[in-house]
């Protein structure tokens, strides 16, 4: 897993929206992308981003009146905890059923630190 891919996706303003508000009920993308006035497409590509790196899911498939699917995606995240001391920047993520993973960067280089 590319650990900084992962906490520029937890930084983003959108993502976290989406991964709040799915984690209340699951929704389609359609209801995210008008709840937080994003594009549709720009709302499956978050969608997207977020189940590669399983922070999302697919919860369930509906039907529309005229026959069309979609799906409902739900939130994997239970929380997660950001810290900072000097240069380093920590990460605390706890996905639902999972160890909770550790994520520690040097801020001042591109270096991934193993947190112990």
């Amino acid at each position: 897993m590319d650990r900084y891919a992962l906490t520029m996706v937890l930084m983003d303003e959108y993502n976290l929206k989406i991964l709040a508000a799915s984690a209340i009920k699951p929704m389609s993308v359609r209801e995210i992308a008008y709840k937080f006035d994003i594009p549709l497409a720009s709302a499956y590509r978050k969608i997207k981003e977020l189940e590669s790196f399983g922070l999302i899911k697919v919860e369930d498939t509906r039907l529309t009146p005229d026959g069309k699917r979609y799906k409902l995606y739900r939130s994997q995240v239970e929380n997660f905890e950001v810290s900072y001391h000097r240069d380093k920047l920590k990460i605390k993520l706890h996905i639902k059923w999972q160890e909770p993973e550790i994520i520690e960067r040097n801020i001042l280089s591109t270096e991934e630190l193993r947190a112990p």
